[in-house]
């Protein structure tokens, strides 16, 4: 690009100007440590407020918003770019960048250059570092959106009022509502909510509603009307806006074959260009194809007002049927529509859709040859002009993708082609992993996935771009044998239909949350961390296990398929942490080394498929606990051996159901919680059980689910009163008798576990990656009550005495409670996160705080460092303090665990949302394990904040501690209220309970409750006061008439008499003062002042202490006496600091004077006010300046750069 001189020289100027104020800048920057500290600390990285840096990231993803504002204002200055900007060659974009960012090296900045240069003309503008940064982040975008696997909420079953197959669901634009016909005529409508609005029943006079068949439909949308066909070898179009809704408009009869798949496009739609064209508005197509191979396309000319031509119809009377005859359109006898079609397939045509983009028709059948046919229409002939694409075994459905330009087919050979409309020999993309013929595709444009679904009943999402699986859905649909299957994706809000025969189910997708990262492919179930090797292991639903580096994210290694396709339910580790055990739902458990060697496995199932929940590795046994009443061990005299089989445990069966929860602490105390709420203390060594502790309700019948089904089942067989009614939900499991006192209001039970089995018994029910949870309200009444996890609280082993709480549990319904395991004591319970169904818990080492995590993705953190310590006179309802509250996740919290690294307590959770995060105790987002950018765990100190109770407490005075004072009986009348207050408050025991509420009922606090018994003891044992008689002859009463001074400290006391709190000051008369003597100057004042107005008075300039004088010269003009010395007279530490407030001072006002800013000089007494910590603050960035090796850049090298002064 040429240049003449004067711009260049104007240009290196600017250039040079805003290197210098950017220089400054930077000066400041690495002068303020809270500036500092955010910049980063090294090449190729950047660090925030939470103590974490990241590292190894692209330079285009370290700039924030501010970087980029940053360089447009560097780059709109004036130069002999484009547009009179400024515009940098290799070397000075280097430079320039190294001044303006902190974020790189100059390699990266080269580097940088390299990429924006793609057309080599050596300099770079505003204009094209953006276009550059627009089209990385626009990729980014693009991948990530591909890439997520999106999360479904539970399959809903809507109300069918169909009695034969629904062969299509659409959606009405106009009326916001979605329609599906069924085979038997059968029409049904819901509204935007999937409430049932209307049901119809299609007539057609020319069959018997017996020999009604409906085959296919499609919405007109621009005109607000329906086609559909019939078996008689009809198409009727209806119209909707009517007030008679299917009030049949036109009729198409005499077709050559049945219709048996149609599509609609309007001229807005497939003419873009066209669009404001008023010859144009009116078009649009209907295509069906048929039984016999052929696709017919109606191409209307004035669709908006009428499809085809109709005689004028009578006023005032209903509207009359138009009758079509087929055979009419084929020779051309209609002006309103015209017939194109071509007999392209050999058989039936299972498929047509007209491609806008190609303005072409696509169909396809089950044939080799011809499985898919592309026709076009030609100006002059009714016969569409073919392509031809042969396929094995054919084609069941298809869908095109207009961006991508690609066409999806699904195979009858389980097979998901990718195909471009103009390469007919093979196709771009193959799809495998279906094991039955797919009989559904359709795309979701916005994400660029593909969505298929085959015969088995098993629907897969694809990645279009990467051509592998996200994600893959099975066993959550019904089963039955010959079903009739399809699909329709309703992508504005993000719901799949399904029909299976005449159900009717609907997916709706989670809202997606932006830029989220993936640890795993599919939900997470376990986490557990290794101090030996410093890593994270987390567990997922695929059988996978990946290995992570707690220190940076990254991943280290991953072990796939670890139980084939059994998910992973639970992880441990050893005592030496060197080796793994995974439980999966096939009730096996395996032993692994960090180098994926298995060594041993446990068939903790004995044969069947069991749901592991928990595994404890203590040091001579390892105890499973799943979906069982017993506890599974094994012993450590049986791993000689690869296949290991379980003991048996000698304390047999104490729990009345499943087992789910269970904790140890030396040396030889279990704890394990059930399904229904109770808690069993055992004894490792005897394996006996020890104590019981349950909640505050009382169970009428102690049976397991199994059981509780079977009981269910033959009541409402029997007669009895349905899940549904009232009476039910009142009588049911976990219900809680109100005599007790608190009635719970029971939530809906966790269902957010992916692939939780409806039963044990079902074999078939291992593996399925999500299914439905069918869970009754006497289920849902069992889950409020469910022990989740139990942890003791091994740091307060030692304060037994104080009979303390030693163990916590949690689980239904967002309860936390804590016990005392010596006394079988409930000691405390709140709930700690509401209208939940289920939480999980854990602890720290020194048990200073609990983190509990929810359905919903929250975490809370208590701190109970001083929480139920000792026995409370009653049992605590209130929670502990709560020290941060978050959501890191959008699912399920499935796992969380606690660790320290780097004097830092961290959470890592595990969620169903396919993540693990990484948070610290104080609620900073460290990062989730797979992301790109790496971290660093640095120390992190909370900011302290100043208590608001000892900021408002009032100072206390010392009359404030007296008790004792009071006037003569005063005591006696506070006793005689006490009495009488007693005596209203004692009443007769009527056997008051908490759930019975009298309002004229009183308690007896001085003898029910604990708090009121022991503070009638101390009232009793208290000792009695002497009470005086009359008042006492005291000298601060009477003393105006006696003539004594009043009471008080300094009072004239007797010295062996005690001095008295109330003697006052003694007011005695004070001594003479005698004569003054005046002083000499008063006397003499000639000596001391003179005439100003006096020609011969002169004013001698005193000396000044600082200055240094000979002493000879002080001698001579009768100054000082002896020699003074300023470092004697004051302390060394006041010369210091004036000195350097003297040289701060200095160094502010000659900034000041180089650059004047308004507000930039402070006033000395802002200066002089400083505390002496300023300068500390500068030598410390001094220092740290030196230690990262930060040089100012040379004068000689910068290349100057003028800034526009306005726009500054």
């Amino acid at each position: 690009m040429a240049s003449t001189a004067t711009s260049a020289k104007a240009s290196t100027h600017s250039r040079a100007s805003m290197m210098k104020d950017k220089d400054d800048e930077k000066e400041k920057r690495h002068s303020d440590p809270k500036k500092r500290s955010s910049a980063g600390t090294g090449t190729g990285t950047g660090s925030g407020g939470n103590g974490v840096v990241t590292f190894n990231v692209k330079l285009e993803n370290r700039l924030t918003t501010k970087d980029l504002q940053d360089l447009q204002v560097a780059f709109m200055a004036d130069g002999d770019g484009y547009d009179n900007k400024l515009s940098l060659d290799r070397d000075q974009f280097v430079e320039a960048l190294s001044v303006i960012l902190t974020k790189g090296s100059k390699e990266e900045y080269a580097e940088l250059f390299d990429k924006i240069d793609v057309t080599k003309e050596e300099r770079v503008d505003w204009d094209k570092l953006a276009s550059h940064l627009l089209l990385e982040y626009h990729e980014k975008d693009d991948r990530v959106k591909s890439t997520q696997v999106p999360q479904w909420k539970d399959i809903k079953y809507l109300p069918s009022p169909h009695k034969d197959i629904i062969q299509r669901i659409a959606y009405l634009k106009n009326t916001n509502r979605y329609i599906a016909i069924s085979k038997e005529g059968g029409v049904s409508t819901w509204d935007q909510h999937l409430r049932l609005q209307k049901t119809i029943k299609l007539n057609n006079e020319s069959v018997k509603p017996r020999d009604l068949w409906v085959t296919n439909f499609v919405v007109l949308q621009n005109i607000n009307k329906i086609a559909i066909s019939f078996t008689s070898k009809e198409i009727a179009i209806y119209d909707l806006s009517s007030k008679l809704e299917f009030n049949c408009q036109y009729k198409v009869y005499g077709l050559d074959h049945t219709p048996l798949c149609m599509d609609y496009v309007a001229a807005m739609d497939y003419r873009q260009d066209d669009r404001n064209n008023p010859e144009n508005s009116n078009e649009a197509i209907l295509v069906f194809g048929d039984t016999g191979g052929f696709v017919n396309a109606f191409m209307f000319v004035s669709a908006n007002i009428a499809l085809f031509d109709r005689p004028p119809q009578p006023a005032g009377e209903q509207e009359q049927t138009t009758y079509v005859d087929f055979k009419k359109l084929l020779k051309g006898r209609f002006k309103t529509c015209r017939l194109v079609r071509h007999d392209g397939h050999s058989e039936w045509a299972r498929q047509v859709k007209y491609a806008q983009h190609l303005e072409c028709f696509i169909s396809c059948a089950t044939t080799y040859e011809n499985a898919m046919v592309l026709g076009w229409v030609e100006k002059t002939k009714s016969k569409m002009r073919i392509n031809s694409f042969s396929i094995q075994q054919g084609v069941n459905a298809f869908d095109y993708h207009e961006h991508l330009n690609l066409i999806a087919t699904a195979g009858v050979n389980h097979h998901v082609c990718l195909w471009n409309p103009y390469v007919i020999s093979k196709p771009v993309g193959l799809l495998r992993g279906h094991m039955a013929p797919v009989v559904q595709v359709q795309f979701n444009y916005l994400k660029g996935q593909l969505i298929s679904f085959s015969k088995d009943k098993v629907l897969r999402i694809w990645d279009v771009q990467l051509q592998v699986c996200l994600q893959r859905l099975a066993g959550m649909f019904p089963k039955g044998p010959d079903v009739y299957s399809s699909l329709f994706f309703h992508e504005e809000k993000s719901r799949l239909f399904t029909t299976f025969n005449y159900q009717l189910t609907v997916m709706e997708m989670k809202p997606e949350v932006l830029d989220r990262i993936l640890s795993h492919d599919k939900p997470v179930t376990s986490v557990v961390y290794s101090h030996t090797y410093n890593h994270v292991v987390s567990a997922c639903t695929a059988s996978t296990v990946y290995m992570w580096m707690l220190d940076t994210g990254q991943k280290l290694k991953q072990f796939l398929n670890c139980h084939g396709n059994a998910e992973i339910t639970a992880l441990a580790l050893d005592q030496n942490e060197t080796r793994l055990f995974t439980g999966s739902a096939d009730g096996t458990l395996k032993v692994w080394d960090f180098t994926e060697h298995c060594h041993h496995t446990l068939n903790a199932g004995r044969g069947s498929s069991a749901e592991i929940s928990q595994i404890l590795v203590l040091k001579r046994i390892i105890l499973v606990m799943g979906w069982d009443r017993y506890i599974t061990v094994f012993r450590d005299t049986q791993f000689t051996q690869f296949h290991i089989e379980p003991s048996e445990w000698k304390g047999g069966q104490e729990h009345q159901d499943d087992i789910l929860a269970a904790a140890f602490i030396g040396p030889n105390t279990l704890a394990t919680g059930s399904y229904d709420g109770e808690i069993v203390i055992w004894n490792t060594n005897s394996e006996v059980a020890s104590r019981h502790l349950r909640q505050r309700f009382i169970r009428k019948s102690l049976k397991s689910r199994g059981e509780a089904r079977l009981t269910r089942g033959a009541e409402s067989a029997k007669g009895q009163p349905q899940l549904g009614s009232k009476q039910s939900t009142q009588i049911g499991r976990g219900s809680r008798p109100t005599t007790q006192g608190r009635v719970s209001v029971v939530q809906p039970p966790y269902i957010g576990r992916v692939s939780q089995a409806p039963t044990r018994a079902t074999p078939a029910s291992v593996g399925l990656s999500r299914e439905v949870t069918r869970i009754s309200e006497h289920d849902e009444e069992d889950y409020g009550h469910a022990v989740t996890r139990v942890a003791f609280l091994e740091a307060r082993k030692n304060n037994s005495a104080a009979n303390g709480a030693n163990l916590v549990s949690c689980g239904g319904n967002g309860w936390v409670r804590f016990w005392n395991t010596a006394n079988n004591e409930l000691l405390a319970e709140f709930v700690a996160h509401q209208q939940v169904s289920s939480i999980i818990m854990a602890t720290d080492d020194q048990n200073h705080y609990i983190v509990t995590g929810d359905t919903e993705g929250h975490v809370k953190v208590w701190n109970i460092q001083e929480y139920c310590l000792r026995q409370p006179e009653q049992m605590l309802v209130d929670p502990p303090p709560m020290t941060a509250t978050w959501q890191p996740h959008v699912d399920t919290i499935n796992s969380l665990l606690l660790c320290m690294r780097n004097d830092r307590l961290l959470i890592v959770s595990g969620s169903t949302d396919c993540s693990v995060a990484l948070w610290d105790i104080y609620g900073n987002h460290i990062g989730v394990f797979g992301q790109e950018d790496h971290w660093k765990i640095l120390p992190y100190v909370p900011p302290q904040e100043e208590s608001e109770e000892e900021a408002e407490s009032p100072s206390v005075s010392p009359q404030d501690d007296i008790t004792d004072v009071s006037l003569p009986g005063s005591v006696q009348d506070v006793d005689e209220n006490d009495e009488s207050d007693k005596d209203s408050l004692t009443t007769e025991d009527s056997g008051w309970e908490p759930g019975d509420y009298d309002p004229g009922y009183k308690i007896n606090t001085w003898d029910e409750t604990r708090l009121g018994v022991e503070y009638k003891e101390t009232r009793v044992t208290k000792r009695e006061r002497r009470q005086p008689g009359t008042i006492p002859d005291l000298p601060y009463l009477h003393w105006e008439r006696t003539g004594q001074p009043p009471a008080g400290p300094y009072a004239l006391q007797d010295k062996y008499k005690p001095m008295l709190w109330t003697q006052a000051l003694d007011t005695s008369d004070l001594n003479d003062v005698g004569h003054l003597k005046k002083p000499d100057f008063v006397v003499n004042p000639h000596k001391y002042f003179s005439d100003p107005d006096d020609p011969s008075f002169k004013v001698e300039r005193l000396p000044n202490i600082a200055e240094v004088q000979p002493l000879e010269e002080v001698y001579a003009r009768g100054g000082l006496k002896a020699v003074f010395d300023e470092k004697n007279l004051f302390p060394k530490y006041i010369l210091e600091f004036e000195a350097k407030m003297k040289q701060q001072h200095k160094d502010e006002v000659q900034k000041a004077k180089q650059k004047p800013k308004k507000g930039a000089l402070k006033s000395w007494s802002t200066i002089a006010n400083a505390s002496g910590a300023v300068a500390a603050m500068r030598r410390q960035s001094i220092n740290e300046k030196s230690k990262l090796g930060l040089s100012p850049i040379n004068e000689s090298k910068k290349v100057t750069i003028k800034v526009n002064e306005k726009e500054k």
